[in-house]
């Protein structure tokens, strides 16, 4: 019989695991380094913030690795995966044998170097991945916390931000670039989101500007001093400076910075190692190499390894990358190829789109505007619309395949 290893308990791995248990010629485990049930991490902030439990972040797993042939093994993380030995030694020294491997461990907090020593000396200072942090986060708010101090403007400081707006918390976002969300929204789009924020009496934003030094005292931050002279008192600092794949067990095989490289089949170069999700980047329908990031990437590339692992011949399909912070009443989201410098922007009523172009179609789309507005462009990439296409659907045109429309509504968030 042959063996199967996936390494990594979210989204890709789950997809896999549930895909190969109807393999019955298939020997499967499952490790994870979190002593956890899968979950649902851009929840974490809500989590954080005591809007949501623990439990309410499960995904809909259960009992489901013990109803099926899979050994599940939580709480043990993958210390050096060998390719060539087919072997993964766990952290606490056992080795596992494996015949094929998927790689399924997501991304993690990418720490800046002089912020590293701050994380493991000081006992108010987080960094929200896991669902740990966002537990230890909680405690502290339940605990008294109200000085929160949010290193990075990006999609996790936005969310994080966001939940505690209705905690009584008093937040500062320090960010070294002149913009929220850089790598969501070109800069005059994002700032179209300013009159959100404004609204948002516990927010305060710092961008463009660096930490000068920490005031530490009994082992705590207890206060951020920025290099423009500002003092921000904090209770807890959370660095929120962005992911990095999570490929530093990986020996034989050498990732590129934007994680594992794989083919079509989701196969790394290292034959019979499969990866999938975050820990990946992958060719778009544009002809770019990007990173995971969206949650439908991540369930289609793993349901595309595990067949592949399973003796099928299986190609995945065209994928784009996205990414969405809802601030509410509205949301920001990025769609596609962004970079391009020919554009088309509309607006109908509240809702605002730019269309990205190359030539005749459009190849990304940045929103600020309804939520459900966006389902109806999400699809404009993966047809290649022309811009005038999106123009005629903000008119109500109902022949391109999209539902809901985005019709002309009026809101009140401006």
């Amino acid at each position: 019989m042959e063996r199967v290893l996936i390494v990594g308990n979210g989204y890709a791995g789950l997809q896999a695991a549930r895909t190969l248990a109807r393999e019955k010629a298939l020997s499967v485990t499952m490790v994870s380094a979190e002593d956890c049930p899968a979950y649902v991490p851009h929840l974490l902030p809500e989590l954080a913030a005591g809007r949501m439990e623990a439990g309410d972040l499960f995904l809909p797993r259960g009992g489901e690795a013990g109803a099926t042939e899979i050994a599940f093994r939580p709480g043990a993380r993958v210390k050096k995966l060998f390719a060539r030995k087919r072997a993964a030694l766990l952290s606490n020294d056992e080795t596992i044998a494996f015949d094929k491997a998927l790689v399924a461990t997501g991304a993690s907090p990418w720490i800046p170097e002089n912020l590293e020593p701050l994380l493991a000396q000081c006992g108010n200072v987080v960094a929200l991945k896991r669902l740990s942090d966002a537990i230890a986060l909680r405690n502290s708010l339940d605990g008294g916390a109200r000085d929160i101090v949010i290193i990075g403007a990006g999609r996790v400081g936005m969310l994080l931000a966001e939940a505690l707006k209705d905690r009584g918390a008093a937040v500062s976002i320090v960010e070294i670039g002149p913009r929220i969300l850089a790598t969501m929204l070109q800069q005059d789009v994002a700032e179209r989101l300013h009159p959100v924020l404004e609204k948002r009496r516990h927010l305060r934003l710092h961008t463009g500007t660096r930490i000068a030094r920490f005031g530490i005292d009994g082992g705590k931050v207890r206060e951020v001093h920025l290099a423009d002279g500002a003092a921000l008192p904090c209770d807890v600092v959370v660095i929120a400076a962005g992911v990095a794949p999570n490929t530093g067990f990986m020996e034989e095989t050498l990732p590129a910075a934007g994680g594992l490289a794989v083919d079509d089949r989701m196969e790394t170069a290292a034959p019979g190692i499969y990866a999938a999700g975050d820990v990946v980047f992958f060719e778009t329908v544009t002809g770019k190499k990007e990173p995971g990031q969206l949650v439908v990437n991540a369930r289609t590339q793993g349901e595309v390894a595990a067949r592949n692992i399973a003796g099928h011949n299986v190609a995945c399909p065209p994928m784009f990358t996205g990414n969405v912070v809802k601030l509410d009443p509205v949301i920001a989201a990025r769609i596609g190829d962004i970079d391009g410098t020919d554009h088309a922007d509309f607006t109908v009523q509240r809702d605002f789109v730019r269309a990205t172009r190359n030539g005749s179609t459009v190849t990304g789309l940045q929103m600020i505007g309804d939520p459900e507005s966006l389902r109806g462009l999400v699809p404009a990439v993966l047809k290649r619309f022309r811009p005038e296409d999106i123009a005629d659907l903000f008119r109500g045109r109902s022949d391109l395949g999209l539902a809901p429309l985005l019709l002309s509504r009026g809101y009140a968030w401006a």
